[in-house]
């Protein structure tokens, strides 16, 4: 059990009220002490320094300082008198021949200094008795009279304890007063309390609003019956929304130590293979011969031109991913790209050629970037074109809402094996990877498209045909 919990709130209370107020009686009575001991040690050093006045105005009148006058100007016996010139040399102390110099003394340099000084407490290196020094200056000589700590000076240095009395009967009302109002306060905090812990277990049956007075402590309890409500119906969405941030800044993360991964060896590829041409033709030029340099050429050729599509490619992701909101929007006639892709096609060489059946109709139109929708079909087509192994591909409109398009697009080749099909949108993925980089691939050309699907608030998804090939189902928002 927690320690805590072994003082219930009404003595929590009632202490921590008490502990303030006995401090600040403490911080009030420490002071005053010190204010009245300061005032009779003012005191006392005036009464010494009238006693100093008397001694320089004996010497002034060219009179000896004797014990008996000592007696004369205080008919006490404690009085200690010493003359001291301004370099520190005791020139006659009461208490007998003294040799030591007195320039370090703290009153004897305050009264150099300022003309005048004291010290209330210090051990004379003399007789090894404490005293209260007081020194003042006279011409060209400081007189200092002392009084030794005994009983008497102790008493009359002591701080009058009645204001103290008065200071601690005040704290003690103060305490009792303190207990009653920490009992009063504590029955309001059980009672809410009692109702906290129902309301938390669902136990409401013997709690109701009503059932509190109409006051502050009513309110406090109304907020709680609504906060319990609001705690059941956001528990579950809370917590699901923190499991949905965390697994999408994980996945963020990887994503992101993947493709600098990917990045790093897909750029590597072609440069070595375009740096490798060019020292070969650099170093052994003479000796090759024209057909051998060609083909170095266009093997260097070929990467330069796979590398400025890996860098566009990768450019256009960066743009659909970090700075969607840049990306203008406009009409788009999807129609018109279908049809345009299509054609475009025809640059294939016979034997990678592919028959194209467009089941769009005309109007098709939709809000969004012109060169992403065509990133889509274009992305589709190519990659159909150098992987399927088909003959047909096929783009058809299946369904059209108030609020976005359907389309299918599939081909009829010889499609991929299941366990890679969760991961064809992913970037840099490759099926078959030396097979993609022998035809140019990126390995980014399905990630685009899936972006840019989701750029035009789309899904898209991508399944084996029962009668062979690729299939992907995706829709555009109008």
């Amino acid at each position: 059990m927690d320690s805590r919990r072994l003082i219930n709130v009404q003595t929590r209370l009632f202490l921590m009220i008490v502990f303030f107020t006995w401090i600040l009686t403490a911080i009030f009575f420490a002071l005053q002490y010190s204010r009245e001991r300061d005032y009779k040690i003012a005191s006392l050093d005036s009464h010494l320094q009238m006693q100093n006045a008397k001694i320089l105005e004996c010497i002034d009148d060219g009179k000896r300082i004797t014990p008996q006058l000592v007696a004369a100007i205080d008919p006490g016996d404690s009085l200690r008198v010493t003359v001291i010139d301004l370099k520190g040399n005791v020139l006659y102390d009461s208490n007998g021949d003294v040799k030591v110099n007195h320039a370090d003394r703290q009153e004897v340099k305050e009264a150099i200094a300022t003309g005048h000084g004291f010290t209330k407490r210090r051990v004379s290196s003399t007789n090894n008795r404490e005293y209260f020094y007081s020194a003042t200056r006279g011409h060209g000589i400081v007189v200092r009279t002392a009084l030794p700590y005994n009983h008497s000076l102790s008493e009359m240095l002591r701080a009058n304890s009645v204001n103290s009395y008065i200071i601690v009967a005040i704290a003690l009302i103060m305490s009792i007063i303190a207990w009653f109002a920490a009992h009063s306060i504590s029955r309001s905090v059980k009672n809410l309390r009692n109702f906290a812990n129902a309301a938390e277990f669902g136990d409401l049956s013997k709690y109701d609003s009503k059932s509190f007075p109409d006051d502050e402590l009513g309110d406090i309890s109304s907020h709680i019956v609504n906060l319990y409500k609001l705690q059941q119906a956001t528990a579950e969405e809370r917590d699901r929304n923190l499991r949905q941030a965390i697994y999408e800044q994980k996945e963020k993360n990887r994503i992101k130590h993947q493709l600098t991964n990917n990045i790093n060896h897909e750029i590597k590829t072609p440069v070595h293979v375009i740096q490798a041409c060019l020292e070969t033709i650099e170093n052994s030029g003479s000796q090759l011969d024209e057909a051998m340099k060609q083909e170095l050429i266009d093997k260097a050729y070929a990467n330069s031109n796979r590398l400025c599509s890996l860098i566009a490619d990768l450019s256009v992701i960066t743009r659909i991913s970090d700075a969607p909101d840049q990306i203008q929007s406009a009409p788009v006639d999807v129609t018109s790209i279908v049809r345009q892709v299509a054609d475009d096609m025809s640059v294939y060489p016979p034997e990678q050629q592919m028959r194209i059946h467009i089941e769009v109709p005309d109007g098709v139109t939709i809000n969004g970037n012109h060169a992403l929708v065509e990133s889509i079909f274009r992305n589709l087509m190519v990659n159909a074109f150098n992987y399927s192994a088909g003959r047909d591909v096929t783009v058809k409109l299946v369904e059209e809402t108030s609020d976005y398009y359907r389309f299918i697009f599939n081909d009829n080749g010889m499609g991929v094996a299941p366990e890679h099909l969760p991961r064809l949108f992913e970037r840099f993925y490759r099926v078959d990877k030396g097979r993609s980089r022998s035809m140019g691939g990126t390995g980014l050309g399905l990630s685009i498209v899936k972006n840019a699907v989701l750029f035009h608030h789309g899904h898209i998804e991508v399944r084996n045909r029962k009668l062979g090939g690729l299939e992907f189902e995706f829709t555009l928002h109008k």
